[in-house]
């Protein structure tokens, strides 16, 4: 029986040792399992971002973006960062280019008849000298005969009379208003004459200035009248730029020191500076004109070759510098459904597509009111390239891999 209490005491000791260990076994292991439940929820908080992130791209919403260094090269990509700058208040406008004063003349025909071109090539854009021949003028295919024949014969016979006249009158023959009516006679046949030239009908019209061809105003073969406009020259050295400015900005025309424009036929990211050109602002205008109620203001620039004068333009008015204004070049910002979006580059090879609010430009740069921050790098050139391979990445719904 002591054995057998020995026993029973033993085994009832080595239960409570493997009991206890099992317990710390246990404890440990609750702890280990209780150490993996407050990991678990990380990685499985971590992974529904990426999925949500991937799911944006596959949507077309804003998301990240894979843009390699290659095709970064290949696009010639050009990053900015974000900074606070100058920013001039912008009064946006519509306008024309126009040749300054004395830069152009019109070429007008002296005696009536059918013209010419003295080229077959004379166009617009063509290269002319002063004293060039632009056309000819001929008068004797006319119905009523050779009418320069006819003055001529007049002038001859104006004159006789008048040489007539000033014998009679020196004999005291006819009165001092025969001698007049004479003289005048004798002045208007000139002047007809001399308007119509030669008795051989034809006439030579010149330029009066060096410079280019604007525009033809007639065809081969066209009936003239003296004084009628054929064509326009203009050296185009020196172009005006008119803004018509509405009646609600004339308050803010006081602060306009310069501008900058696009032409019509230019890209959307093409603006020229005046002041940059060499230019001035010549007048601002007082009054509003009665018929289309715009206030004009005139700035003089040199024409460098690439203007062309008649030109409709986008004109953006310069006033009073603002200081710390973000902007971004017109060339970062793509437009989808009428939001704006700019690239911002989040890490090597990605770039994120952000929306932004977009204020003033001056035809260079725009005003982002909101979606930015300093400090953020942008993609200037190359935002298309940037958006073609986001659209190229799109998974349509319905599909996964």
């Amino acid at each position: 029986m002591a054995l057998t209490a020995t026993m029973l005491f033993a085994a009832c000791h080595d239960g409570h040792d493997h009991s206890g260990h099992d317990h710390e076994a246990e404890h440990h292991d609750h702890g280990s399992m209780g150490h993996e439940k407050q990991v678990q929820p990380q990685d499985e908080q971590v992974q529904p971002q990426e999925k949500q992130l991937g799911t944006s791209d596959h949507e077309g919403h804003e998301g990240e973006i894979t843009f390699t260094e290659a095709q970064a090269r290949a696009a010639g990509l050009q990053l900015f960062t974000v900074e606070p700058g100058e920013f001039a208040e912008v009064v946006e406008v519509t306008g024309r280019l126009l040749p300054a004063q004395g830069d152009e003349a019109t070429v007008t025909a002296t005696m009536a008849g059918m013209v010419r071109l003295s080229a077959p090539n004379l166009a617009d854009g063509t290269a002319v000298s002063q004293g060039q021949t632009l056309f000819v003028i001929n008068a004797s295919p006319m119905a009523n005969g050779n009418p320069a024949a006819v003055a001529q014969a007049e002038l001859e016979a104006a004159r006789k009379s008048l040489a007539r006249a000033e014998q009679l009158a020196a004999d005291r023959v006819i009165s001092t208003r025969e001698l007049d009516e004479a003289r005048s006679r004798f002045d208007m046949a000139q002047a007809t004459a001399r308007s119509l030239g030669t008795a051989a009908q034809t006439r030579a019209v010149q330029s009066p200035l060096s410079g280019y061809v604007k525009n033809v105003l007639v065809r081969p073969g066209d009936y003239v009248e003296p004084g009628q406009p054929l064509a326009t020259v203009t050296q185009s050295r020196r172009l005006q730029l008119r803004a018509d400015v509405p009646e609600r900005h004339y308050g803010l025309l006081a602060q306009v020191r310069d501008a900058s424009f696009r032409l019509a036929y230019e890209p959307s990211t093409a603006a020229h500076k005046v002041s940059e050109m060499g230019g001035r602002l010549v007048s601002r205008g007082r009054t509003v004109g009665s018929a289309d109620f715009y206030v004009p203001v005139t700035f003089e620039l040199p024409n460098q070759g690439q203007l062309v004068s008649g030109s409709f333009a986008q004109i953006y008015l310069l006033g009073a510098s603002r200081q710390g204004v973000i902007t971004v070049p017109n060339e970062a910002i793509t437009e989808a459904q009428g939001l704006f979006f700019v690239y911002v580059k989040t890490h090597p090879d990605t770039y994120l597509r952000q929306e932004v609010t977009l204020g003033a430009t001056d035809g260079r740069r725009t005003e982002v009111l909101s979606g930015l921050k300093t400090g953020q790098q942008v993609v200037g050139r190359g935002a298309i390239q940037v958006r073609l391979a986001a659209n190229a990445t799109v998974i349509p719904e319905g599909h996964s891999h």
